[in-house]
């Protein structure tokens, strides 16, 4: 069943659950929609408003972030604007996906929320998926990059997901 909207909610990423790499984590590892009570993380602006959600995990027993995502749904005015002269087509937009311990880079953690989010845009029936994959963005600055994706892998990656179901478009940076 195909939802024409709806809103993202606290319940619906915690039941995306966690990826199979972290679950012998499990119960360190909390779901975090605020900045409140995180230490060592520079990511900053957690929450979780209608349409839009910047969440992480968090492990509570060494106190850093493990992994953050951030997406919002594009709102039907800002669509017809961006339409000029073609139909309107509205996206999911990924804005941010980071693992941020690089002990657990190249676990598949990127790859199983990359998956959640395709078919939470599939469920609420956007016309693509938009990302804007940036390996140099100001937030990755401080990171040694240790198994880290440079820019040419990073859109490879995000277009792996591309399916006719559910286009994966690239923003390019500007």
């Amino acid at each position: 069943m195909k939802l024409e909207s709806q809103n993202i909610s606290e319940a619906i990423i915690r039941n995306w659950g966690l990826p199979e790499a972290l679950l012998s984590h499990s119960e360190d590892i909390e779901f975090r929609f605020s900045d409140e009570g995180m230490k060592n993380n520079t990511e900053k602006n957690y929450h979780m408003d209608t349409g839009t959600c910047k969440f992480c995990l968090y492990n509570v027993k060494e106190e850093k972030p493990i992994f953050s995502m951030e997406f919002y749904q594009s709102s039907d005015r800002l669509a017809r604007l961006r339409a000029v002269d073609k139909a309107v087509e509205k996206p999911l937009v990924l804005e941010f996906l980071y693992v941020h311990d690089d002990s657990f880079r190249n676990k598949r953690i990127a790859t199983f929320y990359m998956k959640k989010i395709i078919r939470y845009a599939k469920l609420i029936n956007v016309d693509y998926l938009s990302v804007r994959p940036n390996a140099n963005a100001d937030n990755f600055k401080k990171d040694k990059k240790i198994n880290a994706l440079n820019q040419e892998e990073l859109e490879r990656f995000y277009l792996k997901f591309c399916t006719p179901e559910m286009p994966v478009k690239l923003d390019p940076l500007k």
